[in-house]
């Protein structure tokens, strides 16, 4: 499953922290001010500072799936509820069950969004879903029932967007306060993944890559699974493994096992990177590259990924064994920099040269 990574940075020499959940990691999330949140597959959720220094520790009643703070507070779906913990010492304000899974979460200067679904064994397919409109205090404002599941949930200039399976196939606009302001439902296939910010794009099952007027920016081969943006540019990953950035001028590709998970990074040396976690059913493996030129970066081996955060200044992993990786990019930034000392170096050298000729 690996691509060709010899000679290149191994991400485990140049973490800023590494940290136990003591558990699967399900989600986690990087703060404004670089401490990180981090939730798991049984339940338990860790606050760290920025400095690696553990804040608190709580348990939910199941799988943290997503994570959104406001102001003091930290809101989380877990298994069937949304819950509210303070995010000073953890403790629980408030707890809310919905009709289902409770999927993702965020939210506006008004209020949460959530998503939940009902899955049916039987059919082998979700049968009822709900977008919800949730007060900061705890209260369901609305609840928007629909028969298609939510698949992707982002904010979207003021509001929020969501991106909606079978039957209708299609999206779905909200303003901030959880009144539907637009919708789109006849598009030929659903809609997997989308990206968040002013100008989303969705990324279907058919492998086009759209836009909310329907303009159709990229047809790919397979099912596209993740899609990110940055400026003018775009990451995405399809069903088979291949994940192609492109912008208007320049465009790459690569190819392995499935992906997983999949973010812009932060600068280094001002070129952007790209971070992409793969995982073949038995092994897994991330690999950061260099979003302009594809070239490869560095790797962390042998590490089954569950999520990805980034900022600007910050990146951060969970992985199944519980270990929580997190990068710096000033430390980063140093060491990939490093004088040459080997032959491998050598190799990491002459990608920098290329990278450094290809912003003159």
């Amino acid at each position: 499953m690996r691509e060709n990574a010899s000679g290149f940075m191994d991400l485990t020499n140049c973490a800023w922290m590494v940290r136990e959940l003591g558990e699967p990691v399900s989600c986690v999330h990087l703060l404004d001010d670089a401490s990180i949140l981090v939730g798991g597959w049984d339940g338990c959720i860790k606050y760290w500072s920025d400095e690696g220094d553990l804040i608190w520790s709580t348990m939910a009643s199941n799988r943290v799936s997503a994570m959104v703070r406001n102001q003091d507070h930290v809101y989380v779906t877990s298994g069937l509820d949304v819950v509210c913990l303070s995010l000073r010492d953890g403790q629980e304000k408030w707890s809310i069950a919905l009709e289902g899974s409770a999927d993702s979460l965020v939210a506006t200067e008004a209020c949460l969004f959530a998503t939940s679904s009902v899955y049916d064994i039987e059919h082998n397919d979700f049968i009822e879903s709900a977008v919800w409109v949730i007060s900061f205090q705890g209260e369901v404002m609305k609840a928007h029932r629909m028969a298609e599941r939510p698949w992707t949930l982002s904010t979207c200039d003021n509001g929020v967007i969501t991106g909606i399976g079978r039957p209708l196939n299609g999206y779905i606009i909200f303003d901030e306060n959880g009144d539907i302001v637009d919708r789109e439902d006849d598009w030929d296939s659903p809609t997997i993944c989308a990206t968040g910010q002013n100008n989303p794009v969705f990324g279907l099952a058919d492998g086009s890559l759209r836009t909310p007027s329907g303009t159709i920016l990229k047809k790919m081969s397979s099912a596209i699974t993740h899609v990110d943006q940055f400026d003018e540019s775009y990451i995405v990953a399809e069903e088979n493994g291949r994940v192609e950035w492109f912008d208007e001028n320049r465009n790459w590709t690569s190819n392995g096992s499935k992906v997983v998970a999949l973010s812009h990074g932060f600068t280094i040396q001002d070129y952007r990177t790209i971070w992409i976690a793969r995982w073949n059913g038995s092994q897994g493996e991330l690999n950061v590259r260099s979003a302009d030129a594809g070239e490869f970066l560095a790797s962390l081996p042998k590490k089954r990924i569950h999520s990805i955060a980034s900022s600007n200044a910050r990146m951060a992993v969970g992985c199944e064994n519980g270990q929580v990786y997190v990068w710096d990019k000033v430390l980063f930034e140093r060491r990939i920099s490093q004088p040459v000392e080997n032959q491998s170096d050598v190799s990491r050298n002459e990608m920098l040269k290329r990278l450094r000729a290809l912003r003159k």
